[in-house]
């Protein structure tokens, strides 16, 4: 399955071909809504599932924040003889409880994911710019957009920025 996984790893993205069935089972209907898996700040993302968390979702304005999570309820439109999903992200940050946005990025992400089976496992990620934050709490949000249903949602992750630890002077 690795060598599978390895093969789709474009932008961030992982296409993960399962042995599941392309069509739903008849007793479960199909999600029929663009949804976003609780995005989660990470140290590290080495591939579908396989991210380490960073602890207290903390980092200083020098770092970028890295960002994983799951799309579910995306259409997957014939591609030829294949099968594609289609994403666009905008990316945002507002100071924690507040609406007016500090930093933003339109189209951080814009990808399609062509395969020969209806992708059904996928994950995102991607990384954003603090450049200029003062130590606080913040949100950052995710905008993501199905192109083949020509729906969004929107889904926030907390974390914080913390002031740099300068280097202790040596004796």
């Amino acid at each position: 399955m690795k060598a599978t996984l390895a093969r789709y790893l474009v932008a961030g993205i992982v296409l993960a071909s399962s042995a599941r069935a392309e069509e739903p089972p008849k007793d479960k209907p199909a999600e029929s809504a663009l949804t976003i898996d609780k995005p989660v700040v990470c140290r590290t993302i080495g591939g579908f599932e396989d991210y380490e968390k960073l602890p207290n979702a903390s980092q200083t304005s020098d770092e970028k924040l890295l960002v994983y999570y799951r799309p579910r309820g995306y259409e997957v439109a014939p591609k030829g003889d294949r099968f594609a999903a289609r994403f666009t992200q905008d990316g945002q940050v507002r100071a924690k409880g507040k609406k007016k946005v500090l930093l933003r990025k339109a189209k951080l992400l814009d990808y399609e994911a062509v395969a020969d089976r209806p992708p059904r496992e996928v994950y995102l990620q991607n990384t954003f710019s603090l450049k200029g934050l003062p130590p606080g709490e913040y949100e950052y949000d995710v905008i993501l957009r199905d192109e083949n249903a020509r729906t969004s949602a929107t889904a926030t992750v907390e974390f914080r920025v913390v002031p740099a630890r300068l280097p202790k002077a040596e004796d």
